[in-house]
C-alpha cells in the first residue's frame, strides 16, 4: 500500500479521562482535526530556541514545550461540546483568523485558549499530534519496520 496522505478535513471527537463524567452523556467533547505540513513547521520551529552567551559564553537551548502544545491547540482544536465555567454555564466556542506562512487558518480565539488548563492543553495537543501521524498498522507495511 501507498503512503498515504493527511486528509486534512477529517474530524475526530475525543473525550478525556481527566473528566468527571468521561464515557457518560455528559461528558465534555472536544472536536479535533489535523494539521497541515504549514502549521506543523511553524509550531515546530518555534518549540527549540538557542541564545548565545547567556550561560558563561555558552549557547543554551531552550524547549518551548508548553507553547508548542498550545499552539497544536491552537490550530487542531475545532470544537467543543459541554464545556462549562466555574458556574456550570457552557462557553461558547469562537475562533479568530490567523496567517500562517501567507495562508488563513481559523483558530480557537484567545479568549477561549485561555480557558484551558495546562494539563488539558497537553492532552488534547498529544490527542491532535496523533491524527498526524502514521498507524502502527501501516508502519508495520513500511521497508523501515
Amino acid at each position: 500500500m501507498a503512503i498515504k496522505a493527511l486528509t486534512l478535513s477529517a474530524v475526530k471527537t475525543i473525550e478525556s479521562k481527566l473528566d468527571e463524567a468521561y464515557g457518560t452523556p455528559d461528558a465534555t467533547k472536544f472536536t479535533i482535526g489535523a494539521i497541515d505540513a504549514f502549521v506543523a513547521a511553524y509550531v515546530n520551529d518555534r518549540s527549540l530556541t538557542f541564545t548565545d552567551g547567556e550561560d558563561n559564553g555558552r549557547a543554551v537551548a531552550q524547549v518551548k514545550l508548553n507553547e508548542a502544545n498550545l499552539e497544536y491547540v491552537r490550530f487542531g482544536l475545532k470544537g467543543w461540546e459541554k464545556f462549562a465555567d466555574a458556574r456550570g454555564n457552557d462557553v461558547a466556542f469562537a475562533t479568530a483568523e490567523k496567517v500562517v506562512m501567507g495562508k488563513k487558518y481559523q483558530v480557537v480565539a484567545d479568549d477561549c485558549l485561555a480557558l484551558i488548563d495546562a494539563e488539558l492543553t497537553g492532552w488534547l495537543a498529544r490527542e491532535i499530534k496523533t491524527i498526524n501521524t502514521v498507524s502502527a498498522d501501516d508502519a508495520g507495511k513500511s521497508d523501515a519496520a
